[in-house]
């Protein structure tokens, strides 16, 4: 059987980029996201922040540093949750568990079977095979993929939108299903549908490499994701001697307040604990919240005394974003992502609606534009 994480879309005109080293599967906290933030304490503003540093019993350290072209994100949010390739969402006791979806061994066995005349562009002999893969299991979602995949690339897309539509309908969290639906659909020309199926695979999947490559190749369709709003330029970490904060001072001088706030969250356990109820160093939305919020305030307050020499252009972006009120999304699309893949999936469905909705708003846009 092909490996389900292989791009079949790609041949549109996806990653198509490096395939990332293992993951340690997490222990199932670490999957967790802290959805139930409606009663978090106020936020500390930068002085405040400064302040408790001071004040601290730990040695903080503040240095100049140049960082990666790229921001410290690598950094300070790296995966820490494995990728599940065929995920089924349960939801057991309020909380949504991620599990591989099972695949029978017949199945699999003309799976196997057919891609050999699939590689070799025998789409015919191929569909035969996968018709008798759905025969087998018409609750195999996969099947239906593979199917609407010979269909797709023989031609035929009005027919692979129906496989398509099957396998979402079937299984509506595989975030690669909702993207060849969308490419079956801007086939047929339905281009309206097809961003639709396009925003709801990045909203199960904002960092998927081959949507982003995809719409890199394909300029025609008059769309493009954004890049990153969230490229940070300040990093905290424990070293031998307490913890250190690090900005580069070659950018907004708001990083380096939002390197005091990650100080503030590594350094002052009791910080933690009273923001989240737990001291315990997970991902957290509240936290990321908290030091962007910060690192907003310090970016406005110097565009308003005409300090503009090093400002931050994506600080501007993401304080529209926060204007919105969609600064928890962007966060959760950005940041959350990265620690934990398929974080889209443990959502309430109203917040993956709003994911959805900040998808559509800020980050697959019309090329030119600037969202809405």
């Amino acid at each position: 059987m092909r490996p389900f994480f292989i791009v079949l879309g790609c041949s549109f005109v996806l990653g198509c980029a490096s395939t990332p080293k293992p993951v340690p599967a997490a222990p199932p906290e670490a999957a967790e996201t802290s959805q139930a933030e409606h009663a978090t304490p106020a936020y500390l503003s930068p002085s405040e922040i400064v302040k408790v540093l001071e004040d601290s019993k730990v040695a903080y350290r503040v240095e100049g540093k140049d960082s990666p072209p790229g921001g410290w994100g690598d950094q300070l949010w790296p995966q820490r949750v494995a990728l599940i390739d065929v995920p089924q969402v349960e939801v057991e006791d309020g909380r949504r568990t991620i599990r591989e979806w099972p695949t029978p061994a017949g199945m699999k066995a003309l799976l196997d079977e057919a891609e050999p005349h699939f590689q070799a562009k025998r789409y015919d002999e191929a569909a035969k095979l996968y018709a008798q893969a759905t025969d087998l299991c018409p609750e195999c979602y996969v099947a239906w993929v593979f199917r609407g995949d010979a269909d797709y690339f023989a031609g035929d897309a009005a027919a692979a939108l129906e496989h398509y539509v099957r396998a979402t309908t079937l299984n509506p969290f595989d975030h690669r299903a909702w993207f060849f639906q969308g490419n079956a659909l801007a086939k047929l020309g339905r281009f309206e549908e097809a961003l639709d199926a396009w925003a709801q695979c990045l909203a199960l999947s904002p960092r998927y490499p081959v949507i982003r490559q995809f719409f890199r190749t394909n300029a025609h369709l008059g769309l493009v994701i954004r890049g990153d709003t969230i490229v940070p330029r300040g990093y905290a970490e424990r070293d031998a001697q307490g913890v250190s904060i690090q900005f580069d001072p070659n950018h907004d001088p708001a990083w380096l307040a939002f390197a005091n706030c990650k100080a503030l969250w590594l350094g002052e356990p009791s910080h933690r604990a009273k923001m989240t109820g737990s001291t315990e160093e997970q991902f957290t939305s509240v936290e990321e919240m908290e030091c962007l919020a910060s690192a907003l305030a310090v970016h406005e307050s110097q565009k308003a005394e005409g300090k503009m020499e090093a400002s931050d252009p994506t600080l501007d972006r993401l304080f529209a974003i926060a204007q919105e009120g969609l600064l928890l999304e962007a966060v959760l699309f950005e940041v959350g992502a990265r620690v934990h893949p398929q974080i889209a999936l443990t959502l309430e469905d109203e917040l993956r609606r709003r994911l959805k909705k900040y998808v559509l708003t800020h980050v697959l846009v019309p090329a030119g534009g600037h969202g809405g």
